[in-house]
Parts: C-alpha cells; sequence; structure tokens
C-alpha cells in the first residue's frame, strides 16, 4: 500500500483519495472559502463529496464548491494540500477576503 499522494491540484487529489488502492476519501478533510461564516471558512470531512466534477465537486445533497475555494486539504491528519494563496486579510468591514 502506498499512502503517498503525488498530485498536487485539489481535483487531482481528491480522485487520487477516491479511487487509489489503500488511499480513502472519508479519511481526509476539506477547508475551503465559505462565505458568511466566522472565518469565512469551513472544514467538513471527505466522506461529505459526493461527486468529483470538472471544475468543482458536489457535497451531500447538492452543494458545488469550485476547486479554487479549497484552501487545505488534510489526509489521516497530515496536510497534504495547502493553497499558495491561503493568507487572508482583514479588509475594513472585518471581514476575511482572499489574497490574490
Amino acid at each position: 500500500m502506498d499512502d503517498e499522494i503525488k498530485s498536487k491540484h485539489p481535483r487531482a487529489i481528491l480522485n487520487e483519495l477516491k479511487w487509489k488502492e489503500g488511499m480513502d476519501i472519508n479519511e481526509c478533510t476539506i477547508e475551503y472559502i465559505h462565505r458568511g461564516l466566522p472565518g469565512n471558512t469551513k472544514t467538513i470531512p471527505g466522506e461529505y463529496v459526493k461527486e468529483i466534477g470538472h471544475s468543482f465537486f458536489t457535497l451531500f445533497p447538492d452543494t458545488m464548491i469550485p476547486y479554487h475555494r479549497i484552501l487545505q486539504i488534510k489526509y489521516k491528519g497530515k496536510t497534504i494540500y495547502t493553497k499558495a494563496e491561503k493568507l487572508l486579510i482583514f479588509n475594513v468591514h472585518g471581514k476575511n477576503s482572499e489574497k490574490g
């Protein structure tokens, strides 16, 4: 069993976790930009991923999240992806906004 993730992009990483022998998407967590929540981020378990599409992934029941909103993916507690622009800055209203 090879536990090493070879992919570098969120869509490819999620596909690898779902389809690669010895991997389990249910053992990952995904942090993404979710406007309106405190901190404007949300973390969900991999078991919530219903479908991995071309431009977005779908959560149960039918929430579509574009890949560019993914900030971090962890597998078995280890960070395997961090978005380069993960640094968030506060605007004048005290809300987070993505830098870049």
